[in-house]
């Protein structure tokens, strides 16, 4: 019979099963246009950029690795060549917003993305840290905002909670790295991810 520490282990483990990196991002990327706009062109909007950077490279990898055109296999391969086609499809979205003036909030998410996978690539040799936890940290701050504006009243309240009390979850599940280590990759999302995209959303909305 597991014990009750256990299994809260298992739940915390589960929470990033369900909610890996590239669908924390691209929850945060579908939801910021509508901080500008509501109608339609909003939904294009967040739905076109999650594709592009957050499902895209993840899904050509997997494609390749299935099809054995990778020599190692996805989860010896490691994060890197999904996080750096990542890096690569942000710019993309960065500089259509530019080109069409689109939505501001969007591109504060973006930014937020690119501050935290940067600080986390200039961290990586003096201190190796999980892109997983990094995330988590930076999410804790971008989606509870996000929510707490486009959601009016105690449900935005509520969907805020809920939503940090998942990102906190995802941080405590990480197995792969020692407090310490997540600890500073949290703070490490906190900080670059979170701030950039307060700093930036104060200007566009």
């Amino acid at each position: 019979m597991g014990t009750p520490g256990a299994g809260r282990a298992r739940n915390r483990v589960q929470v990033r099963r369900l909610l890996p990196p590239g669908a924390v991002w691209a929850a945060a990327l579908c939801a910021a246009p509508f901080l500008n706009d509501a109608g339609t062109s909003a939904l294009i909007w967040g739905a076109g950029s999650a594709v592009l950077i957050a499902l895209f490279p993840w899904a050509l990898v997997t494609v390749l690795d299935r099809r054995g055109d990778l020599r190692r296999g996805i989860e010896r391969l490691g994060a890197p060549p999904v996080i750096l086609g990542g890096f690569g499809a942000a710019y993309v979205v960065l500089r259509i917003i530019q080109w069409t003036d689109g939505p501001r909030a969007l591109a504060a998410v973006v930014f937020s993305l690119i501050a935290a996978y940067t600080l986390t690539r200039v961290l990586a040799r003096a201190v190796p840290l999980d892109w997983g936890s990094v995330t988590y940290g930076a999410a804790a701050v971008v989606l509870p905002v996000l929510l707490y504006l486009l959601i009016p009243g105690a449900g935005g309240i509520a969907a805020a909670a809920t939503v940090l009390v998942l990102c906190l979850a995802g941080l405590l599940g990480s197995g792969r790295q020692t407090r310490g280590k997540t600890a500073a990759a949290a703070a490490a999302g906190v900080l670059a991810g979170g701030g950039v995209f307060l700093w930036l959303l104060s200007y566009s909305l």
